[in-house]
């Protein structure tokens, strides 16, 4: 994921398809709908490097995305479709108190196009209060148990830079195994299922003193080779695979993931 915290559609599409979103329920509008200018169409060059970027194997592609992919460009869901990104995971928290200002407008854009859409949460060790930081989480991930609602992830990494601590937040192995325990039970809880967990192996087995308690938890691994990634002490398998990492000062460029198991590895994400 992020070496930076992850993070528009524009507010106009936001606005858009949430105005479509209540006139679909309500009564009939007082006047004819004016359109809006047409979508840009797909970018052809966009859609044969993203399909071909793809692990072979591994053809269910999708996105994460968080405030960092509106710095310069939005995410352009026509190509993105075309690209066949089934699934788009959006960032919603961080810490105790941020919130991706992004969230709402990119939650609803992914699910207008058609998307499997989940939310994840950037984990802040350094910031102490497990519980309080899933809590606040919980409050903004828009959860829903339904067929096209992914499992929550929680991001577990390296600091970005202007994070004040060291590579494991300047915990002990034996502080984070308990810090994680803490953060990912709370949200087990509440949503009566496991989390996915985001790591990279040079970060968790560190940091974790190679924890292997977390084998049988879904697995978004981060490895940015071409060959099939080196998995954390505990698992056997993973479900994400983030083969890619995205550069917000280009178009079109997320960080990019593909899905273990086809289709049927993306519906095991979702609910029921």
């Amino acid at each position: 994921m992020a070496r930076t915290p992850h993070e528009r559609r524009s507010v106009a599409f936001a606005l858009l398809v949430l105005t479509g979103f209540v006139w679909g329920v309500g009564s009939a509008p007082p006047g004819p709908a004016v359109p809006g200018p047409p979508p840009e169409p797909p970018s052809p060059t966009a859609v044969a490097a993203i399909e071909q970027g793809r692990p072979a194997g591994y053809p269910i592609g999708g996105i994460d995305i968080s405030s960092h992919d509106h710095r310069k460009f939005t995410v352009h869901w026509p190509t993105e479709v075309a690209a066949g990104s089934q699934f788009v995971y959006v960032k919603a928290t961080e810490g105790l108190s941020y919130v991706n200002p992004h969230f709402a407008a990119d939650y609803v854009a992914a699910r207008a196009a058609g998307r499997y859409v989940g939310a994840y949460v950037y984990a802040r060790p350094d910031k102490g209060d497990p519980v309080g930081q899933a809590e606040h989480f919980l409050r903004h991930a828009r959860f829903t148990r339904d067929a096209r609602t992914l499992v929550p992830f929680v991001d577990l990494e390296w600091p970005y830079a202007g994070v004040k601590a060291g590579p494991c937040y300047d915990l002990s192995p034996e502080q984070m195994r308990a810090w994680i325990a803490a953060f990912i039970g709370r949200i087990e809880r509440e949503i009566g299922r496991k989390p996915m967990i985001y790591t990279n192996t040079y970060w968790w087995n560190p940091c974790t003193g190679n924890d292997t308690s977390y084998g049988d938890y879904p697995l978004d691994i981060a490895n940015y080779t071409k060959g099939p990634p080196k998995l954390p002490a505990g698992w056997t398998t993973f479900a994400l695979w983030q083969y890619a990492p995205g550069n917000p000062d280009q178009a079109h460029s997320h960080d990019r993931d593909v899905v273990n198991g086809g289709p049927a590895g993306l519906r095991a994400l979702a609910w029921p």
